[in-house]
């Protein structure tokens, strides 16, 4: 087909002349390049999950459906290298690839900072090992009803900065990953960690359905911090019981997807790592899909915004 379209435009040029044949290509190339510009989308693997016996299931779907790349927590990396014959080989398996980790540590707690600090570089090695590039970061710690991040902030922004380093001194990019129910979760703890933090460190690697589920503006989020992410979690969001923690697949919910990658297409060659689709596993949840439906249903929305997939067969 690409022969055929040099040869049918070579042959207008020759025919009609350079100022005619001109004005025909050019919405044609534009569209190619547009093309040109989509992502390459991954899934995390927390829709089958939390656990290293979710792994292969869902690799096993991703591969069938075409994900591009994937994304685990950083305790099933090391669970599986050193218990389960190697993390390497199960992902060898399916064909898909690794890009990031998931991997959180305490910033309430000074007590707990070396032990998370060891186990954050241990799960920072294994990812490179094994071809990673980005630690999805979370800030963890226990949020009372009552918190309020400014009777924290001293300790949480010095831990952070800290561990980001620590990150990026093992050749990784560190992306924080603002999450409900954590330290930072509203806009507002948004705003006040990403403009306090050391950003040669410490980059954004925003969920744009836990955004809208802690009460904020993805779109408005995502914008400002532009020149800051390099790393996505996709996840759709529509509140209420969804069997998904009040998520659903893409294009179900209120989140403004398609707005969203709109301007993300212009960030994507700078950025470290990837989209990712995420849903979240609802334990004890009636989802109203399989696992296998849930992601396919999300990956033919992207496919209908002309993002390709291309299943891995075995």
């Amino acid at each position: 087909m690409e022969n055929a379209n040099s040869y049918s435009r070579r042959d207008f040029v020759r025919l009609a002349g350079m100022a005619g044949a001109a004005a025909l290509i050019a919405p044609n190339f534009a569209f190619e390049e547009a093309k040109k510009r989509k992502f390459k989308i991954g899934a995390t693997f927390i829709l089958w999950g939390y656990n290293s016996d979710n792994l292969e299931p869902a690799l096993k779907d991703m591969a069938a459906l075409g994900y591009h790349s994937f994304e685990t927590f950083g305790n099933v990396i090391d669970d599986w290298e050193t218990k389960r014959g190697g993390f390497g080989q199960v992902v060898q398996k399916y064909g898909v690839p690794i890009v990031s980790a998931f991997c959180q540590t305490d910033v309430l707690d000074p007590s707990k900072k070396k032990a998370e600090l060891d186990k954050l570089i241990r799960w920072s090695k294994l990812l490179k090992a094994n071809g990673g590039k980005v630690i999805e970061y979370c800030a963890g710690g226990r949020r009372a009803k009552d918190f309020n991040y400014k009777d924290h902030a001293k300790y949480m922004i010095e831990s952070m900065n800290d561990f980001a380093k620590a990150v990026t001194d093992e050749g990784l990019v560190c992306a924080l990953h603002p999450h409900t129910g954590t330290p930072v979760e509203t806009e507002e703890e948004i705003y006040y960690v990403m403009n306090n933090l050391d950003t040669r460190y410490m980059k954004f690697g925003p969920d744009v359905g836990q955004i809208q589920k802690g009460g904020g503006d993805p779109v408005k989020v995502c914008k400002d911090f532009m020149s800051l992410i390099e790393h996505v979690h996709l996840k759709d969001y529509a509140g209420g019981e969804t069997g998904y923690l009040g998520y659903s697949p893409l294009g179900k919910g209120q989140v403004k997807i398609a707005e969203i990658l709109k301007m993300l297409e212009k960030r994507r060659k700078k950025m470290a790592g990837m989209i990712m689709f995420e849903l979240d596993y609802q334990q004890n949840g009636k989802p109203p899909y399989t696992n296998f439906e849930a992601a396919k249903v999300s990956r033919d929305f992207l496919a209908k915004l002309d993002y390709k997939f291309t299943p891995i067969t075995a």
